[in-house]
């Protein structure tokens, strides 16, 4: 009934059953158990106890519909997953990887569409988009600007004359491809198509065409690996990289030709060393999995050892150009503009993070399990926790080969590395930082009907085994709304953040400027983070004072520091720090958005400034990054184009009056109402 779940050269690894049932073993105690929430320690998933009440109640009715179906219409059952078997399988390869590309390229460029109307959503993703434009220039740094409160972001650096985004230049470069066919938002859908081919071809050498197609399958109709592909975050590039280098390992493997052989170890060569320029903590895990299997196999076969000269010469390429611009950047090759950015807190380990809270392993062992936790709804949004077809694969694998043991090494070292992460709490589409470990999970997935079905007897338990995910994936895919939905996930992207989704190159080009100047008008906080940041504070410095501090009272220091001569940095920071501390407890503002929130002192009376502030924010505001993103610049790395845009900070835009003096002022006027249209006034 069923394609073999492993190919040919699937021999079974001496470690026998252990492995895989050790890893499902830890998977269910942090994913399935939930310890985050029985630890604390500010993991929040608020939704878990609704998405149990769902799997409990609609899970079990879809495993009794298809008990239900294997019993009452039990033949007919097996004709359709017989043909729909000879369907998946009919086409040739060629064939099957045309389609495959173009459903996954036709769903993530919808879901662009749909849930980020083509532009991007997050902070990382414009301050790459930035960073792209200026490698469109020619440069790899902008030029500096003189004052950078106006212009600032977070994960944007502007030190000693240099301007560049804080993230390793393979991103930018890529999203640079895009820009340049002025179809940006095209290419991680583009990353994602190739990523599911790279995966079936991965997946069938090592396991057999039948698994190899079903799990390509799946990874196209996963929510999570649609949004990310969908939006610009450089997971995606990453990702498709690393299913390169895994795609090449099975000839490497296995070819008995020199020239094979060399040939994919210059991709995983390339794939590895791409992945560096990208996300070099991914690119680290995946080099030491790939090594270590690569390792085994040299214990059999040393003529293979030559080619990792290969492998090591192109893989040193791309490192190469991402130390040189390290250098070129903050300085030094082994500098990474991050740590340049958060200091020494930004690093792996346990310590105090960048925002002075005690990383302890303790609090490691509560955000992994967090976020295995949300990978159960986020990876399929079915009615069934999404570890539990993985973890049914595990432990129905009998015979695990070295590939089952590969896979398992790239998800023990991906949740690993970033288990040593302060910032491992973070979410875009699902939990990203286990991105580069998703084609292993479904992988699993994919598999587990047919091992499941191998240890049942024909009649209904192994027909409705084979049932229960298509029900699944129809179930998410066609119910509108609630816990677990595919439509529901991509609504909330859509009518989330909706200032950002403004098309304001069309808003610009309708205005017809030319040599303008655009102020944007931010919330008061973001107007001070930006000073602050400035001023010279770390972005978590930063943070940490608009919480603690009364908003006031550092506007006020700030607005005196300007007056004063320049002084040393140390000297400025503290009297800016010995200014902004009150004896008063300072309680946060109710009512604000978190882009807005501020805190004030009880009891303390607003200057006049102060109130200033706050009555240009009833106006109307706007999040500045999205401007910032459509920078052009000229050719010596300056602020230029057509049209620049600044942040609004009051009186204190005339300093730029001798920066730009030949450009016309306009204000960007934002949505007062869903229904109002922004628009771009006169000075």
């Amino acid at each position: 009934m069923a394609e073999p779940v492993t190919a040919g050269d699937a021999r079974p690894h001496g470690g026998g059953r252990l492995p895989p049932l050790a890893a499902a073993a830890v998977l269910a105690a942090l994913g399935l158990v939930p310890l985050a929430k029985l630890l604390g320690g500010g993991a929040s998933i608020p939704w878990w106890s609704a998405a149990v009440q769902d799997w409990l109640v609609t899970g079990t009715a879809i495993v009794l519909a298809a008990l239900g179906l294997g019993r009452v219409v039990g033949e007919r059952v097996d004709r359709s997953i017989a043909r729909s078997i000879t369907v998946v399988l009919g086409p040739s390869p060629r064939a099957f990887q045309a389609f495959l590309a173009l459903l996954v390229l036709a769903l993530t460029g919808s879901f662009a569409v749909y849930c980020f109307a083509r532009a991007p959503f997050s902070q990382d993703e414009m301050a790459q988009r930035f960073h792209a434009h200026v490698l469109l220039a020619g440069r790899l740094f902008a030029a500096g600007e003189p004052h950078p409160e106006f212009f600032s972001i977070t994960g944007v650096l502007d030190r000693a004359g240099r301007w560049y985004s804080m993230y390793p230049i393979g991103g930018p470069a890529l999203l640079a491809v895009g820009a340049a066919l002025h179809a940006t938002w095209l290419v991680n859908p583009v990353l994602t198509a190739f990523t599911a081919c790279a995966l079936y071809r991965f997946a069938a050498a090592a396991f057999g065409e039948g698994p190899g197609r079903a799990s390509a399958l799946l990874f196209a109709l996963s929510p999570f690996v649609l949004i990310m592909g969908a939006s610009e975050m450089n997971h995606v590039g990453a990702l498709a990289l690393a299913t390169l280098a895994l795609a090449a390992l099975p000839t490497w493997a296995t070819a008995p030709r020199g020239s094979a052989v060399l040939g994919a170890a210059a991709l995983i060569g390339l794939g590895v060393g791409g992945m560096a320029t990208i996300r070099p903590l991914d690119a680290a895990v995946v080099a030491v999995v790939i090594g270590v299997f690569q390792l085994s196999v040299l214990r059999r076969e040393r003529s293979r050892a030559r080619s990792l000269v290969v492998q090591f010469a192109v893989g040193a390429l791309p490192v190469a150009c991402l130390l040189y611009v390290n250098a070129r950047t903050t300085g030094r090759p082994l500098l990474f503009a991050y740590d340049a950015l958060y200091g020494p807190g930004q690093r792996l380990g346990f310590h105090v993070d960048p925002f002075g809270v005690p990383y302890t392993p303790l609090r490691a062992l509560t955000l992994t399990s967090a976020n295995l936790m949300r990978l159960d709804r986020y990876l399929f949004e079915w009615p069934l926790p999404g570890l539990v077809p993985i973890l049914a694969a595990l432990v129905a694998l009998r015979r695990p080969t070295r590939w089952d043991l590969l896979l398992l090494g790239l998800i023990g070292a991906t949740v690993g590395a970033y288990g040593l992460y302060w910032a491992a709490d973070s979410f875009f589409a699902g939990p990203r930082f286990l991105y580069t470990a998703v084609p292993a999970f479904i992988i699993f997935g994919a598999r587990a009907p047919g091992l499941v079905a191998e240890s049942l007897p024909q009649g209904v338990p192994r027909r409705a085994t084979l049932l229960v995910v298509p029900l699944c994936l129809c179930y998410a895919w066609l119910t509108p709304t609630g816990v677990s939905s595919v439509q529901m996930r991509a609504y909330y992207y859509h009518v989330g953040r909706t200032k950002l989704k403004t098309d304001i190159a069309v808003q610009v080009e309708a205005a017809r400027l030319s040599r303008a100047l655009v102020f944007v008008h931010e919330p008061w906080r973001a107007r001070l983070e930006a000073r602050l940041r400035a001023f010279g504070l770390a972005p978590s410095e930063a943070g940490r004072l608009l919480s603690s501090a009364d908003a006031c009272q550092i506007q006020t220091a700030l607005d005196a520091e300007d007056t004063r001569a320049p002084d040393d940095t140390a000297v400025r920071h503290a009297r800016l720090l010995d200014a902004t501390r009150t004896a008063a407890a300072v309680h946060p503002v109710g009512g604000l958005q978190a882009d807005e929130a501020i805190s004030l002192a009880e009891g303390a009376v607003l200057t006049d400034a102060c109130r200033r502030e706050i009555a240009a924010d009833e106006g109307g505001t706007t999040p500045y990054a999205p401007f910032l993103a459509l920078a052009r610049f000229d050719p010596d790395g300056a602020l230029g184009g057509s049209v620049v845009f600044a942040r609004d900070l009051g009186p204190r835009n005339e300093v730029l009056r001798a920066r730009f003096p030949d450009r016309t002022w306009y204000r960007y006027r934002p949505r007062a109402s869903e229904d109002d249209t922004a628009a771009i006034v006169p000075y």
